[in-house]
């Protein structure tokens, strides 16, 4: 609290004036009176000097109370950019997470066009990834006539015809080619009464799927917690039906290109029965036979078709054979054994140059290796031998046996299943015979094969049978001496 002038020195109180005190002074009257000017004029600047220090004290406080404020709102900012970072990061952990699941989703959508059903993972994937937990894909033929092709908990759907609500959702994507959004009942008061409470929406979407640039159908969205549909979502579904079309517009090309190898290899069967008339209907049968085999040891799709592939043109190298040792009665000399066993090598390099059936080559090549390691051209041994290639040896053999050939009589079934057993182990993959026998043990197995004569799958996934193939094959034993064919007679 400040001093009150009064405190110190009140002229009034006293009696006396400032003058008198002056005047008193210069005339050296009075001492008390010197004295008290004397102290007051330390008080004024003790007063002065003490007003300064109020003054510094009050600029100092205000300093303070600004570096307070400019601290806190450095704080705010530091809180609102710590805020805004983790709103950017947790986002960003959404649109990665999203972007993963499109990704695996469009996977599945490609594989599903080799098989199974695409718009069921079309409307998965667009479920999946934006969260709806209800759905319908409509397939259009044209803008009236639509029908449902999968559903996700919708009762009766896909079976049943779609409501008139459900058709008026799915017009008003495909009338306007843009995505139809309702978040909330309000928005789909202007359609038709809902079939039921299944159909009554909290809120939904509908997205046009473009196919091959021709409206396909709807892709019809549901109950989506926490919000409503968000403009993401319509990306996404967008995105997805860009990605179908592509896959459709790829396996046509496929088709196309599988029909052209389907031709290579007709005519490639045509002329290696054209070259050894004894073989007619022997590769058809090796092919059967050998597919059945390899469905009978559980093996792979890719592995079930290069099987059939390699038996149907397991002897193309005879191509390259002279018809003087390949159609000679009897016997063939050490040097004619050479060249018959040529043709595996032959039938390889022939197949190469067609990449489709770069894996088939290799069933073509090692079909003449033996189980014991004592076949040609490699002397492989054991699993070191493709699988694909045991089967083909097994049924080569048994046909072969059965085959009336210009060096030999046919032999009767009964007589090569013996022969088979008794090379298990030696010539033979004793898994391969034991499965083979139990085809040939089913049920009208020759009407079967008679049935499937000229029917081919498909070379799916054809850049993996490479090496699906030559599985094993890398760790091969040193060569040993070649020999003849084991007692079937094949050649």
């Amino acid at each position: 609290m400040e001093p009150h002038e009064k405190d110190v020195f009140s002229p009034d109180r006293d009696g006396v004036s400032l003058s008198q005190v002056g005047t008193a002074l210069e005339e050296g009257d009075d001492p008390v009176l010197s004295s008290l000017a004397q102290t007051a004029d330390l008080y004024r600047m003790a007063r002065t000097a003490w007003e300064q220090e109020v003054a510094a004290a009050q600029r100092a406080r205000e300093e303070l109370t600004d570096s307070r404020n400019a601290e806190r709102k450095a704080l705010d900012e530091v809180r609102k950019l710590r805020g805004q970072l983790e709103t950017e990061r947790q986002q960003a952990a959404r649109q990665r997470d999203r972007a993963e699941r499109l990704a695996s989703a469009l996977k599945d959508i490609h594989r599903a066009m080799f098989g199974g059903n695409v718009f069921n993972l079309i409307l998965k994937a667009c479920l999946t990834i934006t969260g709806a937990t209800r759905g319908l894909y409509l397939a259009a033929r044209g803008k009236d006539q639509l029908r449902a092709r999968a559903a996700v908990d919708m009762r009766g759907y896909p079976q049943k015809p779609p409501s008139d609500f459900i058709l008026g959702i799915c017009r008003r994507a495909l009338e306007d080619g843009q995505t139809f959004v309702a978040n909330g009942t309000d928005g789909l008061a202007s359609f038709p009464t809902p079939d039921g409470s299944d159909e009554t929406f909290q809120n939904c979407l509908a997205a046009p799927v473009v196919l091959l640039r021709q409206f396909h159908g709807v892709v019809l969205l549901a109950d989506k917690p926490g919000g409503g549909f968000d403009r993401d979502d319509v990306d996404v579904v967008l995105s997805i039906g860009d990605q179908a079309s592509v896959a459709v517009e790829n396996r046509q090309l496929q088709d196309e290109l599988l029909r052209a190898y389907f031709s290579v290899v007709g005519v490639l069967a045509d002329a290696m029965e054209a070259k050894d008339p004894y073989t007619h209907g022997h590769c058809e049968m090796v092919a059967h036979y050998a597919r059945q085999t390899a469905i009978r040891l559980g093996v792979p799709e890719a592995v079930r078709s290069i099987t059939c592939y390699g038996g149907l043109l397991h002897d193309i190298g005879k191509i390259g054979v002279s018809d003087g040792v390949l159609n000679k009665p009897g016997k063939l000399l050490p040097e004619e054994w050479e060249l018959m066993r040529s043709h595996v090598r032959i039938g390889k390099d022939l197949l190469a140059n067609v990449p489709a059936l770069d894996g088939v080559a290799d069933v073509v090549l090692y079909h003449h290796e033996r189980y014991d390691g004592k076949g040609y051209p490699d002397g492989l041994q054991g699993e070191q031998i493709p699988l694909a290639a045991r089967i083909v040896c097994v049924v080569d053999a048994y046909s072969a046996m059965i085959s009336k050939r210009s060096y030999k009589d046919s032999a009767p079934p009964e007589e090569a299943r013996r022969e088979l057993i008794r090379c298990k182990g030696t010539h033979f993959d004793p898994d391969v015979v034991e499965a083979f026998l139990t085809v040939l043990d089913c049920p009208n197995a020759e009407e079967e094969c008679a049935a499937a004569s000229g029917l081919l799958p498909q070379l799916e996934e054809a850049g993996d049978f490479h090496h699906v193939v030559r599985a094993g094959t890398d760790r091969r034993r040193p060569l040993v001496p070649r020999t003849a064919a084991a007692s079937s007679g094949a050649r």
